[in-house]
């Protein structure tokens, strides 16, 4: 669901309010057909005995307690309904405002759901940290798995270090498990430039950085002349990982003054506050990862195409021969990289009895993003997200990753599985996205549209631009970039896995996609792919990831309640929004 790309100009309260409406407008269409669906599915599975909420452990075997925070997340639902069905007690929490009408708090797999204090400056803090304090002692929770965004990611580590150190919770030792790293480990990752300095000490090759805190100096670097006379263009990226700190313009622009301007118009400032890094633009393909790991070692691994707003999920080792030799190589990346910091750390703390042992360990969500230089041949690590990726909704159909995750806690010397998406795992993706933008594309694809001048549609919304058909292709950016001038796309000839709908999708496609990934089985999916060496069909339908068959109501709340609410409030509280994120129940106010 996205009104605007972020090289687009934001929209008015009132363009809002009209897709706010329009959205409205179509969820209130489809109650009929999803609410028979979902009823449907839930008596099916109530009968059958495969709802969620009657997944109970073999009598004499007492139940593990899991939180999970971030529960308005897909990802966060998807790591529930596995927990729920290896028979644990799954414990949801969620900020207020995000959480109040989430739709995983409707889920079967959720046996208790609380609201956490809503975070919006360092006075919250330890309010946060006190809630989820509170929360381990009063459920007796064994483990914590952190689902949070890149808002709170640092606060979670933090967290995590006063249940150690207080020894809460019921886990193994009288102490709750915590997957997340220790602060000062998980703020190695989060942040890019102390992420490059530990990159470069393991000798791992990165991208050319330089770390600025001011406007003056940005510009003093990128308009330099052995910067300009080499040709290279740098991407604006915040330190800490922060949606409206990234910026997708190709820097330095035409002139001096024409780069401060640009970068005076950034959301955040360039500060000491608030630092920012110039990255080396580098064309290939980009990817991002799932990864969690235990004492080192990769517990649950996938790898997708990535792009700047990405709303389709698809197993690269599903898209040819090349894509799965990018895969290997991407997780063989990843595991050197755990096994050079491990031996790093090892070294620097030995003979240290100060430190304890999750203080060194590396246990928790280590989910790289890389990209595959065209002209190097090169794969380089461009930031690291210290929590679930979205990508774990491909392993939602995989029964070992709730063991991959917590299996050996009580045992140190069982390792846990390696969990990875089943062989024929389906693109996921969200119909609550794909039919909306598919049903604006189509009706701009009209032939009478193209006598209307595009200055007419900014009017309405300037989202609207970018799905106007252009007079020519354009290639597709690659690695998150614009010019600053950004142009609407035609299909490009290659379909982009990463895109849902498709350029070429309307309203009756991109529900026959969901339609055939929603209801034909794996085995017969896997029987027509046999017949197919390049699986056309596997990589042209669709999954949708809040959709369970033996949890169905997550899906009609998502769809007819939870958007309809945050709508309804940002229009009641004077707030417009330029796009919304689906799947991690993001709204990008502006």
């Amino acid at each position: 669901m996205s009104s605007s790309s972020p090289s687009m100009a934001h929209p008015t309260y009132f363009q809002s309010i009209f897709a706010s409406f329009f959205l409205i407008a179509l969820s209130t269409l489809f109650i009929p057909i999803t609410l028979l669906l979902t009823l449907l599915a839930f008596l099916y599975s109530s009968l059958k005995g495969t709802a969620l909420d009657a997944q109970k452990p073999p009598e004499g075997i007492i139940r593990k307690t899991v939180l999970i925070t971030g529960a308005r997340t897909n990802k966060a639902l998807c790591l529930a309904r596995s927990f729920k069905r290896a028979k644990y007690r799954v414990i949801l929490a969620e900020e207020k405002e995000s959480g109040t009408l989430c739709c995983a708090r409707f889920s079967r797999a959720a046996d208790a759901y609380y609201d956490l204090p809503k975070v919006q400056g360092e006075a919250d803090n330890q309010a946060y940290i006190d809630a989820i304090k509170a929360l381990v002692i009063a459920e007796d929770i064994d483990a914590w798995i952190p689902c949070s965004g890149g808002r709170t990611t640092t606060l979670d580590a933090e967290t995590a270090r006063h249940i150690h150190e207080m020894h809460l919770g019921d886990g193994p030792g009288n102490c709750c498990d915590t997957f997340i790293q220790h602060p000062d480990l998980a703020a190695t990752l989060h942040f890019k430039d102390q992420l490059g300095f530990l990159l470069n000490e393991l000798e791992c090759p990165t991208p050319e950085s330089r770390r600025v805190t001011s406007i003056a100096q940005a510009a003093d670097f990128l308009h330099a002349p052995h910067t300009l006379d080499s040709g290279k263009k740098y991407l604006l990226k915040g330190v800490a990982l922060h949606d409206l700190g990234q910026d997708f313009t190709l820097l330095p622009l035409a002139t001096r003054q024409d780069t401060l301007a640009h970068l005076r118009k950034m959301p955040i400032p360039i500060s000491h506050e608030t630092p920012f890094l110039l990255q080396r633009f580098l064309k290939g393909r980009e990817y991002c990862t799932h990864v969690a790991a235990r004492q080192g070692e990769i517990t649950a691994f996938v790898a997708c195409r990535s792009s700047d707003f990405l709303m389709r999920y698809v197993d690269i080792t599903t898209l040819g021969e090349v894509e799965k030799e990018c895969s290997d190589e991407i997780e063989d990346w990843v595991k050197g990289f755990l096994k050079k910091w491990k031996e790093k750390l090892e070294a620097e703390n030995q003979g240290d009895n100060q430190k304890g042992q999750w203080e060194t360990e590396l246990t928790g969500h280590f989910s790289f993003d890389f990209i595959k230089d065209d002209i190097e041949g090169i794969l380089y690590p461009l930031e690291c997200n210290v929590r679930a990726n979205t990508a774990v909704v491909l392993l939602s159909e995989t029964p070992t990753l709730a063991d991959s995750y917590l299996l050996g806690l009580s045992d140190r010397n069982r390792q846990p599985p390696l969990s990875r998406p089943p062989p024929n795992a389906r693109p996921r993706s969200w119909i609550t996205h794909a039919l909306p933008l598919s049903l604006i594309q189509t009706f701009l694809r009209l032939p009478f549209i193209r006598f209307i001048s595009p200055s007419f549609w900014v009017l309405i919304h300037p989202g609207l631009l970018l799905l106007l058909p252009s007079p020519s292709p354009i290639p597709p950016k690659q690695h998150r970039a614009t010019n600053g001038n950004a142009a609407p796309l035609d299909p490009p000839r290659d379909p982009d896995p990463t895109l849902s709908p498709s350029p070429t999708d309307n309203p009756f496609s991109a529900l026959i996609k969901f339609l055939f990934g929603t209801f034909l089985s794996a085995s017969f999916l896997a029987s027509v792919d046999a017949r197919f060496s390049r699986r056309p069909f596997l990589i042209s339908i669709e999954q949708d990831p809040y959709w369970d068959w033996d949890d169905p109501v997550p899906f009609f709340v998502l769809a007819h309640v939870t958007w309809v609410w945050m709508f309804m409030r940002l229009a009641l509280t004077g707030r417009g929004w330029s796009r919304v994120n689906v799947s991690t129940g993001e709204v990008f106010e502006c």
